[in-house]
């Protein structure tokens, strides 16, 4: 008996050692830290204008301090508990996410940052930034993670503050890697000072041969109304917004554009008709392609619309959104104008524009895939298809050199004779483009275009 005794008092040293060197080792990844906090409006006094310096951050005295309590990191998905405190009130926050690659990976720079919320709901997180590299940094706060890792941790709380923290990295995410290409939205990441500093300009710029060329839409493409050949069109402004943050000068500019193809109907002919975004961002004047612009195209829609002796009797989506592309499944919205011989003979322009109008914003869902799937709700002729891309979000920007590699939405329609005289027929087609502008989550512009033509059908 006094030999198990003492074994199992021997067992239980063991076991009491290994929990107290376990929690030691938990203990030893706590993080605490220093960081600034102050109001929205005074940061952009300081930090948004033409002459703010981005080391005067850095002089102020530290009047926040944060305590990492713990972390768990499953896969992607990030927990991180912390106590913040400031102005004499502690406050907890539990931060859930998922982490992404940044932009910055792109140039070899070993950064992850997080799409974030804090479930408490005390802060909103601007930026998580895990950046474990010595490569050249931009910071806010603290001069010596310049060119060291560090975390940076920016918030806003419920009081119109930010708060800004630049901080060792967190033990269990020092070696962190992120497989996946999936890009995090830019307000968490390039772009995370949108909901903090106004911008410097806020308009919509008149398309001109100079800006086209800047976001590379080439005005030597942008051909005339003419059936048998592709033709492009411009909006007649770009979106535009400009920042000053710290010393950097940032410009972003979106330009919606798309072409379209007709051809003359003789039995059956296709047609076509997209959509396509020329986005650009520039910091202090130079080009930075890896960066998102903070545009966002939502309920893109395209129609096309047929005239005498025309039905549509195929039709199918392609292109690029986000997340998605040519062979991806996705829930579109179609809407369609069913043929019927009590239609006019020889419909007008304005009567195919309306009965565009009257369906281009309603539809049924339809699941779809990309690039294949036929998207007519039935098996009988048309005379208008359309399909809306809903919340599928668009924004990719195009190549300088003009060559469409972002996002687009394309609608391809095959057109079919369709008359039981047998006689030909000079025909009005229409083809629209409808889109809304979404800008840091809230509708910013719509918009729209109208292409019109005439085409021949015959037998």
């Amino acid at each position: 008996m006094k030999k198990i005794a003492i074994t199992l008092l021997l067992v239980l040293v063991t076991l009491s050692s290994t929990i107290s060197s376990y929690a030691e080792k938990d203990t030893s990844s706590e993080l605490s830290g220093s960081g600034i906090v102050v109001s929205v409006d005074k940061f952009n006094e300081l930090y948004g204008t033409p002459d703010s310096s981005p080391d005067i951050l850095k002089n102020l005295e530290k009047n926040a301090e944060i305590k990492i309590d713990s972390v768990d990191l499953h896969e992607n998905n990030l927990r991180l508990n912390a106590n913040i405190s400031y102005g004499n009130q502690e406050y907890e926050m539990f931060a859930e996410g998922y982490l992404y690659n940044s932009y910055k990976r792109q140039d070899f720079i070993n950064s992850v940052v997080g799409d974030l919320k804090d479930r408490n709901g005390n802060f909103e997180i601007l930026l998580f930034d895990i950046y474990n590299d010595s490569s050249p940094d931009k910071v806010i706060t603290s001069q010596e993670y310049e060119q060291t890792p560090h975390l940076k941790l920016y918030l806003t709380d419920n009081k119109g503050n930010i708060l800004l923290f630049e901080l060792d990295i967190p033990e269990k995410l020092r070696t962190i890697s992120i497989d996946s290409d999936e890009r995090i939205a830019t307000e968490k990441d390039f772009f995370w000072f949108i909901n903090v500093i106004k911008p410097f300009e806020d308009k919509e710029i008149p398309t001109n041969e100079k800006l086209m060329n800047q976001l590379g839409v080439q005005k030597s493409i942008i051909s005339p109304n003419a059936v048998g050949y592709f033709s492009d069109w411009t909006h007649t402004t770009t979106y535009y917004k400009s920042f000053y943050i710290g010393s950097d000068y940032v410009q972003a500019w979106s330009l919606p554009y798309g072409s379209w193809k007709a051809l003359d109907v003789n039995n059956q002919s296709t047609w076509t008709n997209s959509f396509k975004i020329a986005e650009h961002v520039t910091i202090n004047g130079t080009t930075n392609r890896n960066v998102d612009n903070p545009f966002r195209y939502r309920n893109v829609k395209l129609s096309t619309g047929v005239g005498a002796k025309s039905t549509i009797v195929n039709a199918i989506v392609d292109g690029r959104l986000s997340g998605y592309s040519t062979g991806s499944s996705l829930v579109m919205k179609i809407a369609e104008k069913a043929w019927s011989t009590a239609l006019p003979a020889l419909p007008s322009i304005s009567e195919i524009t309306g009965w565009i109008n009257a369906i281009i914003d309603t539809g049924t869902n339809k699941t779809i895939k990309l690039g294949t799937t036929n998207i007519k709700l039935n098996s009988n002729p048309t005379v208008v298809e359309s399909a809306n891309s809903g919340n599928h979000q668009m924004f990719k920007y195009t190549d300088i050199s003009g060559a469409n590699t972002g996002h687009h939405l394309l609608l391809q329609t095959t057109v079919q004779y369709e008359s039981s005289t047998g006689t030909s027929a000079t025909a009005n087609g229409v083809m629209k483009a409808k889109w809304d502008v979404y800008y840091d989550g809230l509708l910013y512009n719509s918009s729209s275009k109208d292409v019109s033509f005439k085409y021949n059908v015959s037998k």
